[in-house]
């Protein structure tokens, strides 16, 4: 059943294409920090850049660790791992001010502005789920705010309902209510992080991983695809309708050029150009007309009249000789066949 039945989302055209109407997914969620904005190291370039600033390096089997943990959780961990003469809490209050130094102005994700408005186009309801506060969400999507207009929801961080983050299913729970009929059969989840996978797989719903290129693949089983960035994606692969291989962004229109005053005067005092066209054909045919009534004959010269009588006496005389040429011929064909001497 195609998506505009049910509560079609704002845009979307009154005959959807052929494409989308039977869909297998119908609905999407996308994580923010991971998904849409590439944001995927700043905790990790956050946590590399404090450490060292207090003469620490922090160990890579404890940035594994911490990868799956709370940013509190996080903080003290490093913290006592690595002897850092700070409290935990005040090393968590460093790591979310550098940290949101970092993500003020993030880049988007490689094919995912190009992914979300193929997805709306083809009806696909979405929601949009947010590790930070509100306040700070619109910090981050500043100067992309019409893009996000796309998704019909979002569930921040300090939203009322949500009660427990990830790596508990709440926030994705919630986002399937808002969006309406959507279930565990006909929802799709967009995540790169590892908390963000788990709690994707305990709601039951099927999760495209986008992670770090360093993230060990161990940590990936729970997702249903692994991808490096959005461009790999194919939607036929969930049953969308596939991306076009036209270019996503348009090419920018050519700006008109100035037209000098002079030149404007001119066009305006010219006329259409059907009448002009039309008005060169008569002049054309009038100028031929006279030409032909102008024209006199060519004068012969008798010098030329005598080549030409010469010119057919002699072209007579060729035709005379052809013709001997033939008699004699058939003569002499005949003398050999009455010869004596004919072998027989």
């Amino acid at each position: 059943m195609c998506n505009k039945v049910r509560r079609p989302p704002p845009g979307c055209p009154i005959c959807c294409p052929p494409a989308c109407c039977e869909p297998r997914t119908c609905y999407c969620i996308f994580d923010l920090e991971s998904a849409v904005f590439d944001t995927r190291n700043v905790y990790r370039r956050a946590v590399l850049e404090l450490a060292a600033s207090y003469n620490c390096v922090v160990p890579e089997l404890v940035l594994l660790k911490v990868g799956v943990m709370a940013t509190s959780e996080m903080a003290e961990l490093i913290v006592r791992k690595c002897n850092i003469p700070v409290s935990w809490e005040q090393f968590l209050l460093e790591i979310n001010e550098r940290a949101s130094a970092l993500i003020s102005n993030p880049p988007l994700m490689d094919g995912a502005e190009r992914l979300v408005r193929h997805l709306h186009k083809c009806c696909i309801r979405m929601a949009l789920i947010s590790s930070s506060c509100e306040d700070l969400y619109c910090k981050k999507i500043r100067g992309y705010e019409k893009f996000f207009e796309l998704f019909e929801t979002l569930i921040c961080a300090d939203d009322p309902q949500l009660k427990q983050p990830k790596p508990e299913p709440d926030v994705y729970l919630i986002a399937m209510c808002r969006l309406g009929e959507a279930d565990t059969d006909n929802t799709l989840v967009f995540d790169g992080t590892i908390k963000g996978v788990q709690a994707a797989s305990d709601a039951r719903l099927k999760v495209v991983m986008v992670p770090e290129k360093e993230l060990p693949y161990c940590w990936s089983e729970r997702a249903a695809l692994r991808l490096e960035t959005l461009e790999q994606f194919k939607p036929e692969w969930f049953g969308i309708a596939p991306l076009s291989k036209e270019a996503f962004r348009p090419k920018p229109k050519p700006k008109p050029m100035a037209v000098r005053p002079e030149m404007a005067k001119q066009e305006s005092r010219e006329e259409k150009p059907g009448d002009d066209a039309e008005d060169t054909d008569k002049k054309e045919e009038k100028v031929n007309e006279d030409d032909a009534a102008n024209e006199e004959p060519v004068p012969v010269d008798d010098a030329d009249e005598a080549g030409l009588k010469n010119w057919d006496k002699l072209r007579q005389s060729v035709r005379k000789s052809l013709r001997q040429s033939r008699k004699s011929d058939m003569k002499f064909d005949n003398l050999e066949d009455n010869s004596p001497f004919k072998k027989k």
